[in-house]
This record gives structure tokens, sequence and C-alpha cells, in this order.
């Protein structure tokens, strides 16, 4: 039996919130006790001195893309559709086992990057071109549990292009090569479902990509594969204005309304985004219990609009808070994304009073997190809770002075402040490095297979710009249909001009 003590910290944590003295007893991974300072003087245990810090449960990335990794800051002015353009060398890989060691890289190299924000597990779609493919899924669950990060770890398939679900583009563009069967994705997903590696804090889950991707027996079979499982489902739900009008001309109803008539909305499904539904949208996720995750950063990144998370929480749904992949929101900061969740709360004309509050931005930071991977044991420092934790420095200028420290740890704190991280117990990050990996050795084998990469498909890469360009005015004219769910602010100018600048899509600089 593998006894903890951490004492001499001050402890955060829901419900409440409100920052106590306290020490934690762990026995075996597991919180056995929370208990005044000094209850566990006499526990024969290993010990960790916490004081000077800010002890929180580790933040829960409800929605990311590890596979995204080597695209961060490939792109200065992409909106979704544009990223979705660029999928096939997004997705892309490298042949055998550099392919494998890549996508191990990728998955180790995030994992200590959420670490290191505080972050203790996530929930990890990964695309990959044609099929989903067993070893290299396999590689990103090793990546993540060598890091020693828990994970949920999904394919994110589709068996319908961009092109098809989104008709702007299809009258811009060339058809892309025909993909994968529905058949062959399903078998794929079922082998992942079925025999995916038991590692412990690893479990597998599936995801398909966005409605209008799937044809609805995709879907379908999907929900189906995942009830038998006991797995989650996630997918991104009405992220863009483009993709909500194209959804709804396809389906005559809502995305979400879609989703409720296929019989998929249930409480094991993990919507992110959420950005472009309405009342009706929001009432059918609360009654089915399904778990909507906000993505700020990305949102922001790609111009896809503002979620309204006061709405969803009135709505009775529970709300998380996730990063996305590096193409979109480029780092994966799970502390600046609970940041961006709260200011963005405040853009709208509602009163302070419907601002998210503090308490309910780390609760969906935490626990929310959780319930979007489908555990129910973390996200909380409290007995008979996984011992996943965080440490952070109370004397760096974040808490001084120490006025508000709940208020202070979203509006103040960045990752540099955190200083020691816990999963299971086992002490991942110590004193801001990582205990488990070699960074420098990781990160230069990693730029190495990513340069490889991006030679090879840079053919791709200047496809998905020409695309890009050549649907820009017709997606525009979809960005401005008008809503009555605004979730854009409308030009401030009478003189701005809605057409897009020149070579949109590809940073405004000649693709590679």
């Amino acid at each position: 039996m593998r006894r903890l003590v951490i004492s001499g910290g001050l402890v955060l944590t829901g419900p409440r919130w409100r920052p106590e003295p306290l020490d934690l007893l762990v026995v075996d991974g597991r919180i056995a006790s929370v208990s005044a300072p000094g209850s566990f003087a006499e526990v024969d245990a290993e010990r960790h001195d916490a004081t000077g810090a800010l002890v929180i449960p580790g933040l829960v990335n409800g929605h990311t893309h590890s596979h995204t990794r080597h695209a961060r800051g490939a792109n200065r002015d992409w909106t979704l559709e544009t990223s979705l353009l660029h999928g096939p060398w997004l997705a892309a890989g490298l042949d055998g086992e550099r392919g494998l060691e890549l996508a191990e890289l990728s998955a180790t190299l995030t994992a200590v990057e959420l670490l290191r924000s505080g972050c203790t597990g996530a929930f990890d779609l990964v695309a990959q071109a044609g099929l989903p493919d067993f070893e290299r899924l396999s590689a990103v669950a090793g990546g993540y549990h060598g890091a020693g990060m828990r994970a949920v770890i999904a394919p994110m398939v589709a068996d319908r292009s961009v092109h098809a679900a989104v008709p702007a583009i299809d009258g811009c563009c060339p058809p892309p090569p025909a993909g994968p069967s529905t058949d062959l994705v399903l078998a794929a997903c079922r082998d992942w479902a079925t025999y995916a590696p038991a590692l412990p804090g690893i479990s597998p889950a599936l995801a398909p990509t966005i409605a209008a991707h799937c044809t609805p027996e995709l879907i379908t079979g999907l929900h189906a594969l995942a009830r038998e499982q006991g797995l989650r489902l996630h997918t991104h739900l009405a992220e863009s204005l483009p993709q909500a009008a194209s959804g709804e001309d396809r389906f005559g109803r809502s995305i979400t309304a879609e989703l409720g008539d296929l019989g998929v909305l249930d409480h094991h499904l993990t919507v992110a985004h959420a950005i472009w539904v309405d009342a009706a949208d929001l009432a059918l996720l609360a009654e089915a219990g399904a778990v909507a995750v906000t993505v700020p950063g990305s949102n922001l990144r790609l111009g896809s609009g503002v979620a309204d998370t006061r709405a969803m929480l009135d709505a009775g749904i529970r709300l998380a808070v996730g990063t996305d992949g590096a193409n979109s929101s480029d780092a994966y900061d799970q502390l600046d994304a609970a940041r961006l969740a709260a200011l963005l709360s405040r853009v709208g004309s509602r009163s302070p009073g419907g601002w998210l509050s503090v308490e309910e931005t780390l609760s969906a930071a935490t626990e929310g997190g959780a319930a979007a991977c489908g555990w129910t044991e973390t996200g909380r420092l409290a007995p008979d809770h996984a011992a996943d934790l965080a440490l952070l420095d109370l004397g760096s200028s974040a808490f001084r002075p120490a006025n508000d420290v709940p208020n202070q740890l979203l509006t103040a704190a960045r990752a540099a402040d955190v200083t020691d991280v816990f999963v299971a117990g086992r002490r991942v990050i110590a004193d801001r490095a990582a205990v488990r990996v070699d960074v420098a050795a990781a990160e230069s084998r990693f730029s190495e297979l990513v340069a490889e990469l991006h030679e090879r498909h840079a053919p791709a890469r200047r496809r998905g710009a020409d695309e890009a360009a050549a649907s820009a005015a017709a997606l525009a004219a979809l960005r401005a249909r008008p809503r009555g769910d605004a979730r854009l602010l409308p030009a401030t100018s009478p003189l701005a001009d809605p057409t897009p600048g020149p070579t949109p899509g590809e940073n405004r600089r000649p693709s590679p």
C-alpha cells in the first residue's frame, strides 16, 4: 500500500471553491482523507511539502487534438472551413515506424504541455488520413501514458467530405478522392473500441467528427458501438456559421435536432463548441444529459463566434472547457482556456450577474471536463477521488497581493505558476519540469519528423490553400447569412469590406 501525505498547502476545490489550509492523505493513488493541517503527522507515508503552494484539482481538457501539434502557428487567418480544407495534410502521417514515432511524440509533448498548465487529463480526438490506424492510435495512447497523463482517445472519423457537407465549397472546388466506405470506417472503429491497449488512465472513445460530414449510417453505427462498449461519443456541434447553415439546409432542421432524430442524444455524448445553437437545441442537449465543451481559444482564433455558456448552464447542461488543437488555438494551455471561457461570458449585453462566476468556471474546467471524458472520480479533491492535482506558487506575482485567490487563479495565474502536478498520486511535473519525459530530446526528434512530414505533404498543403482561395467568397456569403442567434459581432464600420483579403487561408503569404 503506497501512502503519500501532501501537507502545508492552501487547498482550493469544488464545490465551494474556498481556499483552506488542509492536508491530504493519498493511498494507492486515491485521496483517502482531507483534513486539518498536521492531521497525518504520525502516518507512515512519503511526504510532499506544499508550503507556499495553492493546491487545486487537476484541470481536465474536454476537447483537444494532439495530431495537429505539427501545425502550430501555421495559419494566421484560417476559418474552420479553411482548416478543414487543409485536413489532408493536417491529418497526414509518415510511413512505418516513423509514423508511429511521430504519433507518440505528438501525444507525449501535448501531454507535457497540458500537464505544465495544471491539466491532468484530456479527451483527444485523433484524425488520420484514410481509415483509423490501430497502431498509430495505440502510439498516441502510449504517448499520454508515458508522460503520466490520463486520456480518452477517439479516432475522429467521417464518410463524407467537407466539399459534400458544405455545398458552397463543392460548387467552387473539384471533388476530392473518394474516402473509405462506411462499413470499413465502422470496422476500424470497432477494432479500436474492442482492442485498445489496456493502459492505466487511458481509455478509448469514438468521434463522428461533424454531423454533416457523416452519413446517418455512420453516426448511428458509432452510437450503437459506443453504447455496446460503454464508451463516450464525441462530436463537433454547430461550430461555425457555414457548418450550421449547411447542416440546416441539408437536414431541414438544426444539427442538434437531427442528432436527436437519429437517437444519439444521450448522457454518453460530448459535444464541442456548440456555438450556433438556439434555446430549443440547448433544451434537447440538457434533456439528453449531454456534456457541452466550450473551446474559447479556438473559437476566437478561427472567428467561429462566441458560445453562449450562460445559456448552456441555465438550460441545465453540464459545461466543460477545452483547448482544441495547435492548428486552431496554438497552445495546449488549459489554465488559459479556463480564463478565456470566463472572460468571453462578459462580451454580451448581460449584466455582471449573468457572467460565468469564478466557481462556475473552475467547476467547468475540472469536474465538467471529467464529465466530458466520462470520469466520475476526478476533478475534485475529496475522499474516494483520484489524487490528480496541481500546485501553483503562491509567491508568484499572480497572487500578490492575495486579495481573492480563486479569482486570481483565473484572471492572473499562468502555466508558468504551476510548479508540481500529480496524477493518481504520482508526481509527473516536479519543480516545473517533466519527470517522465526527456523533453529536449523529444522536441528535437519531433522537429526532425515534422520537417519530413511537411516536405512530403507540401502538395496537399498547396491544394488546401488553393481550395480555400477558390471558396472564400462563397463561404463569406454563408457567414453573412442573417440569423437570429447572433454569435459574431457586426462590422463596426459601414465601410468594412465583407469580402476576403488576398490569398485567404494561407496567411497572406506564398504557399510552401
